[in-house]
């Protein structure tokens, strides 16, 4: 079996990007703040993104498409209202003496949403096998970065919905360093 770069490389084959776009938190969310990260914190921007993703069963015929992609992106804006730190990005401050300190930056910038298909990839191709298929891969953003991507001004999080065959898949991908499981979990869930 080849490497997770390889794996990505055929899966992409399989699944076309539609769209890209920012998705920014209401107006009405917070203002502008830095959150100094924490030790702690720092020890997780090496790891790879947090990554999880739910396969849905096709909606019925009317609920597909770009219909489908805005609900789903419009839903995704209210909870960046509630998760408001999840829409800024990583920062690197230099300081005197030539240390940095890494720092969450909110500003509202927003957290990619990508649309893709993948008209031949079925659900069964995705359950149907005992180890990962490599198309899997392809359905989760942010896939194969380096740790040093973390503080590229990239999107701390970004969500990706991928039309199959006979169904949907919607993953999201965050950095490790901006929260845990539990409350990516829980704005997956909101």
């Amino acid at each position: 079996m080849g490497s997770k770069e390889q794996m990505g490389r055929v899966a992409a084959d399989h699944v076309r990007i539609v769209s890209r776009r920012m998705i920014k938190p209401p107006s009405d969310s917070e203002e502008a703040v830095n959150i100094h990260l924490r030790p702690w914190d720092l020890c997780l921007l090496t790891i790879d993104y947090i990554q999880k993703g739910i396969l849905l069963p096709k909606p019925p015929a009317g609920a597909v498409g770009e219909r489908l992609v805005d609900t789903l992106a419009s839903s995704f804006a209210r909870a960046l209202g509630k998760f408001y730190p999840f829409a800024g990005r990583l920062v690197v401050e230099p300081h005197d003496g030539g240390t940095v300190s890494v720092l969450l930056r909110c500003t509202g910038e927003g957290a990619e949403f990508i649309h893709a298909v993948a008209p031949g990839v079925a659900v069964a191709d995705i359950i149907g096998s005992l180890h990962i298929p490599s198309v899997v891969w392809a359905l989760f953003p942010l896939n194969l970065l380096s740790a040093d991507a973390a503080t590229e001004s990239l999107p701390v999080l970004s969500a990706q919905v991928t039309e199959l065959a006979d169904g949907v898949f919607i993953s999201m991908s965050m950095n490790h360093s901006v929260g845990d499981g539990t409350a990516f979990w829980e704005f997956f869930n909101t």
